[in-house]
């Protein structure tokens, strides 16, 4: 697995300006066409405007959110995908989770999209559960619904 040296450049960058929420930097890496898809998002986000509001939405739910990478699993010519750890207090609004003032670390795996020299998205998977789960969340669970007798 041999990667070049500007696509880490890039990556680098890239998680260099999101840990410190620059967000000129960010999209300065970043296609025209960029997105960023978060898996227990519904939609993924589409276009830099869109990209700009993801990346808003969860600094302002964890302000003093960082991340890094643990380890690059895999590489191919058009993506990279790493082991990250992301943490933050959860001070704000996040997923409809409201804030608890409480720290969390969560785990990520995140595939990088690559178009030419630049950052085309991301696609992220990470477990809302731990994340409900560390901040005391209650969790409610539907009710099971009975069966009918014969």
């Amino acid at each position: 697995m041999r990667i070049p040296k500007r696509r880490l450049a890039v990556l680098r960058e890239h998680i260099k300006a999101e840990s410190s929420h620059n967000m000129r930097d960010l999209l300065d890496g970043m296609t025209s066409n960029c997105f960023n898809d978060v898996v227990c998002v519904p939609k993924p986000f589409v276009g830099p405007k869109k990209v700009a509001e993801r990346y808003r939405k969860h600094w302002a739910g964890f302000p003093d959110f960082k991340v890094r990478v643990k380890r690059i699993l895999a590489a191919d010519e058009k993506c990279i995908v790493t082991e990250n750890e992301w943490s933050g207090t959860h001070r704000g609004n996040f997923l409809g989770l409201q804030p608890t003032g409480k720290r969390v670390r969560v785990r990520a795996l995140v595939v990088w999209h690559f178009k030419g020299q630049k950052l085309w998205g991301e696609t992220v998977f990470f477990d809302l559960g731990s994340i409900q789960k560390q901040i005391g969340a209650k969790v409610v669970a539907p009710a099971r619904r009975r069966k009918r007798s014969g």
